[in-house]
């Protein structure tokens, strides 16, 4: 409904802060899969630095409205819900990446596409992504159905991640390079948004040297 209604065209033309922080952290020519790319911004951002991206979202009127306005580019847009296991041999992507998209699903399904995610990362891969934190202000808004899950009066459901969390979700999948949480502009409302850059481990439960590692306390 919201793309349909052209709520986010504002933001088509401009990458996203997470898509600035996370790029030079992409090993050269990626092979990129976004999830949830919605009106296309930051797979364009992506393509013009030299990588191979397949963008993807689970609205198929945001994606028609994709591939009018960037046919040009090489990205190949397709509908996609990644709440369903990814249609992609593992070890196929060098990089996950996922803005403001990851935090919608309750904390079981969330684990099962994280885990989805690192199988069809390359060895040593790159999984970036952003949520909205529990320092947001959507915190406490409508019914809470688990914990730091929220539904509001009109349905609309946000997972709030929490530093300590997203330690959690990625314990024995991916080595931390970059989490912390800051405060942002997202389409006219100030957000406090969780940023992740992680890398894959070499094997479930081994773990190399962190670097730039960057906590903040919750």
């Amino acid at each position: 409904r919201k793309h349909t209604a052209g709520e986010h065209e504002v933001l088509r033309h401009t990458p996203s802060p997470l898509a600035g922080l996370a790029e030079p952290y992409f090993p050269r020519q990626s092979d990129v899969l976004e999830l949830g790319c919605g009106v296309g911004r930051d797979a364009v951002f992506f393509t013009q630095k030299g990588h191979k991206v397949i963008a993807t979202d689970s609205s198929k009127a945001v994606i028609e409205q994709d591939l009018k306005h960037f046919p040009d580019l090489g990205i190949e847009f397709s509908v996609l819900d990644m709440q369903d296991p990814l249609p992609y041999p593992s070890g196929s992507f060098d990089v996950g990446y996922a803005n403001l998209s990851l935090h919608y699903y309750s904390h079981q399904k969330t684990r099962e596409i994280v885990k989805e995610i690192a199988r069809v990362l390359k060895k040593g891969g790159v999984l970036a992504f952003a949520c909205k934190s529990v320092d947001d202000f959507h915190h406490g808004g409508g019914k809470e159905v688990e914990e730091d899950i929220f539904v509001s009066d009109s349905g609309h459901v946000r997972h709030l991640f929490s530093v300590q969390y997203t330690k959690q979700l990625l314990e024995g999948l991916f080595n931390i390079s970059l989490l912390d949480t800051v405060e942002e502009e997202y389409n006219g409302q100030n957000s406090n948004i969780l940023r992740c850059i992680a890398q894959k481990a070499a094997k479930r439960g081994a773990f190399k040297k962190k670097v730039h590692l960057k906590y903040v306390d919750e």
